[in-house]
């Protein structure tokens, strides 16, 4: 029997991350073979960042839809905004250590975008999370040191917020957002469906 609910993703974060929900799903990576880029548009960068991740949150998810038009689909978008630019993964260990670099000291937004999909009961939900990370000062040594022991290349923003011994000095709102999956936005449209039971 094919499981409820499918998460169009292969993030490990993600998957650990929903995974503590109880639901049953499984995870299957979208169809999207090549994501769009952001684009700045208008004065107020922040929030048209905030639909574009969660338009591409949505079209990870309808990239699945027709395989799975019966099922529940989630999908999710991280990008990062600091100071006018915006940031998602790197494309190789030098952009990586560029952006630890230009993050050292300083406080970034990290964006998520969510939605919950369901083709034959024509349902397509959106939203997105916010949270402000202040990364450690790092000097080039520490960020080399960091880079080589924390592979970067599928993180958005080249790190990891849950590294131990790690870069992030604080943070403000949501650990899950960060990690890639807002869960505090998703369960709610679970609990309103009857996917879940219980909110933790």
């Amino acid at each position: 029997m094919t499981p409820l609910i499918i998460l169009a993703s292969s993030s490990e974060r993600r998957i650990s991350l929903l995974k503590k929900t109880g639901i049953n799903f499984i995870a299957v990576n979208h169809n999207l073979e090549k994501e769009p880029l952001f684009e700045e548009y208008g004065k107020n960068i922040p929030l048209a960042l905030g639909n574009f991740v969660r338009n591409l949150a949505l079209m990870k998810a309808e990239s699945l839809q027709d395989e799975y038009p019966e099922n529940w689909i989630i999908g999710s978008d991280t990008l990062i905004f600091k100071e006018g630019a915006v940031y998602g993964k790197p494309e190789d260990m030098k952009s990586a250590f560029n952006m630890i670099k230009e993050f050292s000291g300083k406080t970034h937004e990290v964006y998520t975008g969510i939605c919950l999909i369901n083709k034959s009961k024509n349902i397509y939900i959106t939203d997105c999370n916010k949270t402000r990370v202040k990364i450690k000062p790092l000097n080039d040594k520490e960020i080399e040191r960091y880079l080589s022991e924390y592979p970067p290349l599928d993180k958005a923003g080249s790190y990891g917020i849950q590294d131990e011994h790690g870069i992030v000095e604080s943070y403000e709102g949501s650990f899950e957002n960060v990690l890639g999956l807002p869960v505090q936005k998703l369960l709610p449209l679970l609990k309103k469906y009857n996917l879940i039971n219980v909110l933790n």
